[in-house]
């Protein structure tokens, strides 16, 4: 096991500027100061993404141009060892293309858990779980089937009234 070199809530800061320093404001050059050299990045929306701080620059700077007012609001933190758990939500106006999707021009909230692993006094590694139906849905380009929407077919009066 990996030795800790910070308390959780020294790691806890350390995501926390993550996610506002370098998601909100998107301050590229602080990548380099929060993350480990080889950082790993575990999505299943992006499952080819290769390691390291040059592909998390990539990353973020592509999905602020196609979300250019992307705000991560961070609703629950939990830190234990090396390890912090941030229950978040995202907002922003899709304003660029994003994955293959063109422009739409609306807004989309989304929330997600991102567990981070911090060796140092850097992030080395993060998993992220959001769910991309939710967001294509809002963005118009999905439609979730009526059936897992949870919506209910309401019986006509005559049908209520045959079943009696």
């Amino acid at each position: 096991m990996p030795q800790q070199n910070n308390s959780p809530e020294e790691n806890k800061k350390i995501v926390r500027r993550f996610v506002e320093e370098c998601w909100n404001q998107g301050s590229l050059n602080k990548v380099s100061e929060l993350l480990a050299d080889q950082v790993h990045f575990h999505d299943p929306v992006f499952p080819n993404m290769n390691p390291g701080i040059q592909n998390i620059k990539n990353h973020i700077e592509t999905s602020r141009k196609a979300f250019p007012d992307l705000k991560f609001t961070i609703d629950d933190t939990i830190a234990e060892r090396n390890e912090v758990v941030v229950h978040w939500t995202a907002r922003g106006t899709h304003k660029g293309q994003f994955l293959g999707m063109p422009p739409t021009d609306r807004k989309v909230t989304i929330d997600g858990t991102s567990i981070y692993r911090v060796e140092g006094s850097k992030i080395a590694e993060t998993h992220a779980n959001w769910n991309l139906a939710t967001m294509m849905t809002q963005l118009g380009v999905f439609e979730v089937p009526k059936e897992m929407r949870g919506e209910v077919k309401q019986e006509s009066k005559q049908e209520v009234k045959a079943r009696v």
